[in-house]
């Protein structure tokens, strides 16, 4: 009995490193996503104008 009380710390802290690892996992996922969805944004428009910052600001009337 002694064994099972001593392996309870034990096994929160594995299951809370488990639960950080899946989390890290999980953005690491998200930004792997937004990766993705930048280079086919940017295949899609291959060859098109581009716009600077100063150029979108100043036809949207924040510049």
């Amino acid at each position: 009995m002694s064994n099972a009380i001593a392996e309870r710390p034990a096994a929160k802290t594995q299951r809370k490193n488990v639960l950080n690892q899946i989390s890290s996992l999980r953005e690491q996922l998200e930004d792997l996503h937004d990766y993705l969805d930048l280079l086919e944004a940017r295949a899609r428009n291959k060859g098109k104008r581009t716009y600077s910052t100063d150029e979108v600001r100043k036809q949207l009337g924040l510049a």
